[in-house]
């Protein structure tokens, strides 16, 4: 099976909606919501496997020497911005582990930190970090860290590659569950036309159910059985 591109999505989601005057759907509309029908499935599916289709991602820090690190605005000389109006790196999403590290490549891992919602504990606490707005903050000063998270460069479609014949591949998830995308992009079509369709919405239920089923129980047989360290918990947990 061949990957589905971009194209192919949006000719799809023309045939669903059946609006052919550009003056109620331009081919900037398509473009907005088909990017938030993937922007639904990418986080739905990273939800319950960050893996499936390469959303899990690690940047490294060096020299920081300060008890906090902005991920908006942070130096060159110290790693790449992952948040913020236009990341270096891909967009965090969702922050799976943060650990002291090595200076030099490959940055080996000297120990995990204790995640924490609370700038009290935090501050009162040893090996702890949270994550206030863009802010990193940590309980003491450090200087070598390594950010595991789940995050994406940007949304897929453009009105470059929406056209016929212009597509581009999107990731894993989406080649097998491209139509849910469209299904997806089409009840926000549904929103701003005041109108439904109970087939759609039927068929976008049972393609997510599937999703999840797809997801949940890992794309690898009897992966979900296997014992998994205590370390490793919060990292295959998303």
């Amino acid at each position: 099976m061949q990957s589905t591109p971009t194209d192919n999505c949006a000719a799809l989601f023309r045939q669903y909606v059946d609006e052919a005057d550009a003056t109620f759907l331009s081919d900037q509309n398509v473009v907005d919501f088909l990017n938030l029908g993937w922007q639904e499935l990418m986080t739905l599916s990273a939800e319950l496997d960050s893996n499936a289709a390469g959303w899990t991602k690690t940047e490294n820090y060096i020299n920081i020497n300060a008890d906090s690190l902005d991920l908006a605005t942070v130096p060159a000389l110290i790693g790449n911005t992952i948040m913020g109006g236009a990341p270096a790196a891909d967009r965090l999403y969702r922050l799976m582990r943060v650990s002291r590290c090595e200076a030099t490549a490959p940055n080996a891992v000297r120990f995990y930190l204790i995640p924490s919602r609370s700038l009290v504990v935090m501050r009162n606490d040893v090996n702890r970090f949270m994550l206030h707005g863009t802010q990193l903050l940590f309980n003491t000063i450090v200087d070598h860290i390594k950010v595991e998270y789940i995050g994406h460069a940007g949304s897929p479609f453009t009105l470059g590659n929406i056209v016929a014949g212009a597509g581009v591949y999107i990731d894993e998830v989406s080649c097998w569950f491209w139509d849910l995308i469209v299904l997806l992009a089409c009840k926000h079509y549904m929103i701003k036309d005041f109108a439904g369709n109970p087939i759609l919405v039927k068929q976008m239920d049972v393609r997510t159910k599937e999703l999840k089923d797809y997801l949940s129980t890992g794309r690898s047989f009897a992966a979900d059985s296997n014992v998994v360290p205590a370390d490793e918990a919060t990292y295959v947990g998303y």
